[in-house]
């Protein structure tokens, strides 16, 4: 695709709405300044003038002729001055703009697309834009809204964020989307969005960054995981029939040594199954293939049983337990089985990492939506590590420490099941005193809708 002529910096004006400003130098004074002084130094020179020829000079003629030409003579000086000062300004704002187009540029060579908008209307596209998407600048500037690009099961977030933006809400700045390119192909990109104000207006700075051929080197990855899981996960399913019938005395009564060897090995295959069965839930959302099926759902019930599953755990922690049910809670159109990985994840860890003190689970209706709550008094997570909490793999570093279980994976699914269900999560947490973590769930929700989770 041949590459279009750069016009980057016949639009830097309209795009700044405003030069950039630079002093010129201690030498070089300001434009008013400039005719303030030419003015003191024609009035001062005159009035000196004045008092010499008045000693000097016996006509008034030859005295007010001395005056003019001096006075014409010092205000010229000074309009040369300013004129100079025009001049050098002139070139200085010439090498300051094209010092700004050879920045664009580099951006743009970098294939960095750089696309600045007045709400969703694109006003200024580099030529990185182009390579991406097929579209030149002038036909991007022609579009109504950016928008129209996006792919569409996508356009709503994108919009939504962009408002939220403009209003000067707290969003990601940094999120994946998608387009679909002049020939109709997807193109995956990497996005950052800022916000600035030129004259009382609002503008977007978007930053995009092409990423299809990194989501095929991911897709390929997931799909050789999820087969690879596939495949491990039958043989230990049978190994783990086979031990619960060891320990059930199918084949005869075990010796005491012998049931500890045998728990040893269901325990041991328990957390294999666990983490394969995460790493099959990861490929299924990063693939789109996580299935999705709504039905009228009781979310206390989903809650009791996760306990109910704990319980051995909580007593030999002597943990007290607090269930605070809405009571005119009704049930949610969700799928059943999201919403109890969910609680599974938030509640075992919970339990895990609270050696004392007190677990709390609160579910209260709020508005349009349902607000889960799951409170612990354990170990809490260290503020350097909170920005990180539910990044794939990630553990933080006070966990690390003590050698306690687990995959770093649990977090990071249960965010993309709530974003999956356009809700929201986050958590208050400090260190040694315990963790907060917040759900909230649209309490009627589209499943038709739901196709794969938004990383937006």
């Amino acid at each position: 695709m041949p590459k279009p002529e750069r016009k980057n910096g016949g639009k830097l004006a309209e795009i700044s709405g405003v030069l950039p400003k630079h002093k010129l130098g201690p030498f070089v004074p300001q434009k008013q300044s400039t005719l303030f002084l030419a003015l003191i130094c024609a009035v001062v020179s005159a009035l000196y003038i004045w008092g010499y020829a008045h000693r000097e000079l016996t006509s008034a003629t030859q005295t007010a002729t001395v005056v003019l030409v001096l006075s014409v003579g010092v205000m010229g000086g000074s309009l040369l001055v300013g004129i100079l000062y025009a001049l050098l300004r002139g070139e200085r704002i010439k090498d300051e703009t094209d010092f700004y187009e050879a920045l664009l540029n580099a951006q743009s060579d970098l294939g960095e697309g750089l696309i600045i908008m007045e709400e969703d209307r694109i006003i200024y596209a580099n030529d990185a834009c182009h390579t991406i998407s097929g579209y030149t600048s002038e036909e991007f500037s022609a579009m109504p809204s950016f928008l129209l690009i996006v792919v569409p099961e996508q356009r709503a977030t994108l919009a939504e964020r962009l408002r939220k933006r403009i209003q000067g809400e707290v969003v990601e700045e940094q999120y994946e989307t998608a387009i679909l390119h002049k020939d109709g192909r997807r193109v995956d990109l990497e996005i950052s969005i800022k916000k600035f104000n030129v004259k009382n207006a609002v503008r977007l700075v978007v930053i995009a960054r092409d990423i299809s051929e990194r989501k095929k080197i991911d897709n390929a990855k997931n799909e050789f995981v999820s087969w690879v899981s596939h495949q491990l996960r039958t043989p230990l399913t049978a190994s783990n029939f086979l031990a619960e019938m060891l320990l059930a005395g199918d084949d005869g009564k075990l010796t005491i040594e012998q049931t500890r060897s045998i728990e040893k090995i269901y325990d041991a295959n328990q957390r294999m199954i666990s983490l394969i069965n995460s790493l099959l839930n990861v490929a299924r959302i990063e693939l789109g293939t996580l299935v999705v099926e709504c039905s009228p759902t009781n979310l206390a019930e989903i809650s009791n049983s996760v306990l109910d599953v704990l319980r051995p755990q909580i007593e030999i922690k002597n943990l007290n337990v607090q269930r605070i049910y809405d009571r005119e809670m009704p049930l949610v159109n969700t799928d059943p089985n999201l919403v109890l990985m969910i609680f599974q994840n938030l509640l075992s860890n919970a339990v895990k990492y609270t050696n004392k003190g007190d677990i709390t689970v609160s579910i209260k209706r709020s508005a349009q939506n349902v607000l889960i709550s799951i409170t612990d008094t354990g170990m809490g997570i260290p503020k350097r590590d909170q920005e990180n909490i539910f990044g794939k793999l990630f553990r933080a570093t006070n966990v690390l420490t003590k050698e306690i279980e687990g995959t770093g994976l649990g977090l990071y699914i249960i965010k993309a099941i709530v974003e999956l269900f356009e809700g929201g999560i986050w958590f208050d947490s400090e260190e040694e005193k315990g963790t907060t973590f917040y759900i909230s769930l649209p309490l009627k929700q589209n499943c038709c809708s739901l196709r794969e989770p938004n990383f937006l």
